[in-house]
């Protein structure tokens, strides 16, 4: 009978730490929840603006050469 008491209190052992991760996990994806809620409400406020990107210009090659995949020649068969 004192096995048996053993056993389920391993089980019930590692029960609570398998919960305790999964605690653990919900906690940390709340907060993340929370912080992306508080985002939300930023930007549905009236008053909210959206602020626009200064884009870079695009650097100048030394080479002279365009970027990307260069054309297939025909004559290259």
């Amino acid at each position: 009978m004192a096995t048996a008491d053993l056993n389920k209190l391993q089980q019930i052992l590692a029960n609570a730490e398998d919960n305790d991760a999964v605690l653990t996990q919900i906690r940390k994806h709340v907060a993340k929840v929370n912080e992306l809620m508080s985002e939300l409400n930023t930007m549905l406020d009236p008053e909210y603006k959206v602020e626009k990107k200064e884009r870079k210009p695009r650097a100048v090659s030394t080479t002279g050469k365009r970027p990307g995949r260069p054309k297939k020649n025909a004559s290259a068969e």
